[in-house]
């Protein structure tokens, strides 16, 4: 059942089993799973079924030092969006952040988990072993290709094998022809559940403690219309991303002055994101030439390549984890004839001869303590204080951005990838744009010395609060984190199923 706050009269108490804050990929994902294994579910989400701009608002933070781009409807940007939201990266609306994702599926892979003795507070928890079977479980369900499959397939494996031989990796991921929304995915199944309730145009603004502190009780929510709803259940889960969940822990602090799981104040450090430069040119080399139709971006759904520095270069120059993803640009009328008059080889993929790559520099980015997100003082409609993000970098995250520069430059060209031209516009970290993954905030680890959650997404120091979101990460690989997001929900739902019994009467 789908109802709204506005709508629900006099009620101003919910109970479910199990309480989920947002509908977006994770808090969708989560909600269903529960609800078809017969738990009764209350999933509260601050947006409506169609965007509404005051809600949207309520998304707006400080920067204090570097800025994450913004609103743009004249962007170059997401083009493929309606113009209220190009240029976004947060989304209050039913399906929350999906609503705005580009269909991007990947593994994260087994050395990204691993702690690397050159990055402080790198490593995860758990490794990738802990999570391969969600994966799996997650591509089949939701209909991506087979990334396993993919990766023995013999012309990528040569690619790889040839790539290697001059320190580079060659790695895969699926583009969907369509992107999962959420709303349009599980709106169905949501408005028919006889198990799930969802609640739109509730923001939710302060997690209740009982007298011990360690348990939630219950979540407050409230709307831009001043109905205000208090959702009960045995546990609690937050999926709202990155900022949205530091902000409603330290909100919390009526009871804990610091804010729940904050003991230690980490709750909102370690921000990371990823720095992209996007206008770069690759002149194509032989062997792009010869694998054109692996890189083709068209038509979808299909999988693609990216290109990295293998293992053993980062390891040998301390270096953090850059990719280049390239996209064809093709040869125009005039441009063809002019090749074909002086005699030039044609690079060619189904689509038809390119003319050149336009490069896409994803950087990896180190995770530092007082990069962080914190309450302002400033207060926004609901009386709830804004967020101020303070995004910074290191000098590490600038020392492995220019050395990765030039081995990529070099051996690009030695193996036959091609040339690399940034013109007068070189990748810069000051110049660099975010590239809407929010991590950290709320990250993963063995205790809480180290961060907010533990291993099953727990927020230390409470028996019945969770995190999912990519909040969660110690640290992010270069590319998009929406499949490992889907695979620690999917593999929490799994545990809260063991944890909280079937309600008698349940379907």
């Amino acid at each position: 059942m789908i109802t709204d706050i506005i709508d629900l009269g006099d009620r101003t108490k919910l109970r479910g089993q199990m309480v989920v804050i947002g509908s977006g990929i994770a808090g969708a994902e989560i909600a269903t799973h529960l609800a078809r294994h017969g738990r009764e579910v209350v999933l509260v989400e601050s947006g409506r079924e169609k965007l509404e701009p005051s809600i949207q608002a309520l998304n707006d933070v400080n920067f204090l030092s570097k800025r994450h781009r913004e609103l743009n409807p004249n962007s170059h940007y997401q083009r493929y969006l309606p113009p209220e939201l190009r240029g976004v990266s947060r989304v209050r609306q039913f399906g929350g952040t999906s609503n705005v994702w580009t269909g991007k599926w990947k593994y994260m892979q087994p050395s990204d988990f691993e702690t690397k003795p050159w990055i402080a507070n790198s490593g995860w928890p758990i490794s990738f072993s802990d999570l391969l079977e969600y994966y799996r479980s997650v591509a089949k369900a939701y209909g991506f290709g087979d990334l396993e499959a993919e990766a023995m397939r013999p012309e990528i494996a040569t690619l790889r094998e040839k790539v290697a031989a001059g320190g580079l990796k060659a790695d895969s991921f699926y583009w969907e022809r369509t992107p999962t929304r959420t709303a349009e995915r599980f709106g169905s199944e949501m408005r028919h559940s006889k198990n799930l309730q969802v609640v739109l145009g509730a923001t939710a603004t302060e997690l209740i403690l009982d007298a011990s502190h360690r348990r939630v009780t219950g979540v407050a929510c409230r709307s831009l219309e001043g109905r205000e709803l208090i959702v009960e259940g045995e546990a609690i889960v937050l999926a709202v991303g990155a900022f949205e969940s530091a902000r409603l822990l330290l909100a919390s602090n009526r009871q804990l002055p610091g804010g729940i799981g904050n003991e230690h104040d980490l709750v909102g450090r370690f921000y990371i994101d990823h720095f992209k430069h996007d206008t770069g040119t690759l002149w194509w080399g032989p062997l792009v030439q010869k694998y054109a139709f692996e890189m083709q971006y068209w038509p979808k759904p299909r999988f693609c390549v990216c290109f990295m520095l293998d293992d053993a270069t980062k390891r040998e120059h301390e270096l953090l984890e850059h990719s280049l993803f390239l996209m064809p640009i093709y040869e125009k009328p005039g441009e063809r004839l002019r090749r074909i008059l002086q005699g030039r080889p044609a690079c060619r993929d189904s689509n038809g001869p390119i003319a050149a790559y336009r490069v896409k520099f994803i950087s990896e980015q180190f995770p530092h303590k007082d990069s962080r997100v914190k309450l302002g003082k400033e207060c926004d409609p609901l009386g709830q204080q804004k967020l101020e993000v303070d995004w910074q970098f290191t000098n590490h995250d600038r020392r492995s951005l220019e050395k990765a520069l030039q081995l990529f430059t070099q051996r690009a060209e030695k193996v036959g990838i091609g040339t690399l031209d940034f013109g007068d516009n070189p990748p810069r970290l000051e110049t660099m744009s975010d590239a809407a993954h929010q991590m950290g905030t709320t990250r993963m680890a063995s205790c809480p010395k180290e961060g907010v959650v533990d291993t099953n997404c727990q927020v230390f120091g409470t028996e019945n609060l969770y995190v999912v979101s990519s909040g969660v990460f110690p640290t992010g690989p270069t590319y998009s984190p929406t499949l490992t997001i889907l695979a620690l929900a999917r593999r929490l739902g799994q545990h809260l199923l063991q944890k909280i019994p079937t309600s008698i009467g349940a379907e």
